[in-house]
């Protein structure tokens, strides 16, 4: 039985000496995997609707197994992101966490736009050579992912007394989930969290992705959040 998905790719591995295992992840069904027959030879026909980082139509014909894709046609091949290195590492840094937090075949229609959303953007800002908004727009995209699987992290109020955040010494406990006030502080691992940190990640929860290339936050802010993002994944995968 052939079935037909809207899908990006997320990345292949070769398998055996003409064919490659493609990571997927879908519109109709989450994150999948299917082999592409004849796929790494020179004149493979499927091989350009398939690179990674990729939206394509894609044809998959299961019996049992992971299935063969038999068609896939690109609908989206964001060219401007794969000619900029920088944009490029950005994106697949992003893809390595998203594929660490989700399951196999666990839809979620949210996570799929989001990442078209998020693609879409990078190749826009690529283009543009906009540096600052491909680190703005890859945080953003990681902590709607995190949310979305469920590791939504407190900004708001002291994941400790439960009290309003106020501006001024605070810190983020992994372990916890958010941000800890000066009285809640233990100094067992917190990461000391700016007030612009704070600010950025609250816009980034409430709004949409097409609204997160608005934005614009200091780098010493950015870097406070991907310190943050790497300790928070870290904690989620070990």
């Amino acid at each position: 039985m052939e079935y037909k998905y809207n899908g990006i790719i997320l990345g292949k591995r070769d398998l055996g000496e003409t064919d490659r295992m493609y990571i997927i992840y879908t519109l109709e069904a989450g994150k999948i995997w299917a082999v592409g027959k004849g796929t790494r030879k020179p004149a493979a026909r499927l091989a350009g609707s398939l690179e990674s980082l990729t939206e394509s139509e894609i044809f998959i014909s299961k019996n049992r197994g992971r299935g063969n894709i038999t068609g896939a046609i690109a609908t989206n091949c964001f060219p401007s992101l794969k000619s900029n290195f920088s944009f490029l590492e950005s994106a697949f840094r992003a893809i390595g966490i998203l594929e660490k937090l989700i399951t196999d075949q666990e839809k979620d229609e949210r996570i799929y736009v989001l990442l078209s959303g998020y693609l879409k953007m990078m190749n826009k800002a690529a283009g543009e050579g906009d540096e600052e908004k491909k680190d703005i727009l890859t945080a953003g995209l990681i902590f709607k992912l995190l949310d979305f699987s469920g590791y939504r992290m407190s900004f708001d109020a002291c994941v400790g007394c439960r009290n309003k955040i106020i501006p001024g010494r605070n810190y983020f406990s992994a372990p916890l989930g958010g941000v800890v006030c000066p009285e809640c502080f233990s100094g067992k691992g917190e990461t000391r969290v700016s007030d612009g940190c704070v600010k950025m990640v609250r816009i980034i929860l409430a709004n949409k992705m097409e609204n997160l290339g608005k934005l614009k936050v200091p780098s010493n802010d950015i870097k406070n959040a991907q310190l943050i993002i790497s300790e928070q994944v870290k904690w989620i995968v070990n």
